[in-house]
Formats: C-alpha cells, sequence, structure tokens
C-alpha cells in the first residue's frame, strides 16, 4: 500500500488547493496543515536526495501543480478563492502549461485588478517560489502577467 505524497488528500481531509476552489473556512486551521504538510516535503526531500535537499523530490516533479502550490501556499502566497466562475478572493492560481511546466496566475476579484497586471505580485511569488527549489520567470502576454515554475536544477 503506498502512502499519499504530501498534500494528498487523506484521512485528515487535507488536500491541496490551486487557487480554484471556494473560500477556506478555517484559515487558521489551514494555515497549520499547511505548514505540516511543508514540513513533511522537505523532511522527505531530505533522505530521498541527501546532496540537494533544496530542490523538488520525485513527488513534486511528478505533480507539479499541486507541489507549487503547495510551496506557494506554505511561503504564505494568497491564493484565489472562487464561487463557480466568480473570484471572491484575489490570489494566485496554479494550473498545468500546455508546454510543460506550471503557470501561475495572479486573479483579481470584479473591480480589484492592479494597474501592473499582478506583475509585482507574480515577482514576489516567484521570488518565493525560487527559495522553495523551483525556478519561476514572469511572462507578459499582452495584458497578461503569469509565472512559468519548473523545478529547479542543481
Amino acid at each position: 500500500m503506498s502512502t499519499p505524497g504530501p498534500g494528498a488528500s487523506d484521512a485528515s481531509g487535507f488536500a491541496v488547493r490551486t487557487g480554484h476552489e471556494p473560500p477556506e473556512r478555517d484559515p487558521e486551521a489551514r494555515a497549520r496543515q499547511v505548514a505540516q504538510a511543508w514540513e513533511s516535503l522537505l523532511q522527505i526531500r531530505r533522505l530521498v536526495q541527501t546532496d540537494h535537499p533544496d530542490l523538488p523530490a520525485p513527488w513534486e516533479q511528478a505533480q507539479p501543480v499541486r507541489a507549487v502550490a503547495l510551496a506557494v501556499e506554505a511561503f504564505g502566497v494568497p491564493l484565489c478563492a472562487v464561487d463557480g466562475d466568480v473570484v471572491v478572493e484575489s490570489g494566485a492560481a496554479v494550473e498545468t502549461e500546455n508546454r510543460g511546466g506550471v503557470r501561475v496566475l495572479w486573479r483579481y476579484r470584479r473591480g480589484h485588478r492592479a494597474v501592473d497586471a499582478g506583475e509585482a505580485d507574480l515577482a514576489a511569488a516567484a521570488e518565493l517560489l525560487g527559495q522553495a527549489g523551483w525556478d519561476a520567470l514572469l511572462y507578459r502576454a499582452g495584458p497578461r502577467r503569469f509565472l512559468l515554475a519548473e523545478p529547479g536544477r542543481p
């Protein structure tokens, strides 16, 4: 029997949020769960790759959207929350990038879009992802801004 990786839904009910879910009902409990999941992931890194514990482990590389989303949330970057198709809390949204890797967008509640199209928020998220062992580059596509993230290299 295999055990779920960090962030997988388990008996405690923990699941990685990607910014496509409704608002969190208990933010304080969620923060504790995320901290515990992140610490578990760091322990896995130390155990399975003693030469590069600062880089994403095989579990993270196999499930990059969940891994990036966990890192983003663990480092305190707010995640977007939605009610159906409506953004109710501004924040990061993590999803699969068509060309490979992970895309991190910054989505805003109606009427709250930043003048810089989220570039400052995404730049801060990119810096934090770098501290978590991911390479994240900011892209500009017309009025849209987003990060592309992939596992860091030794």
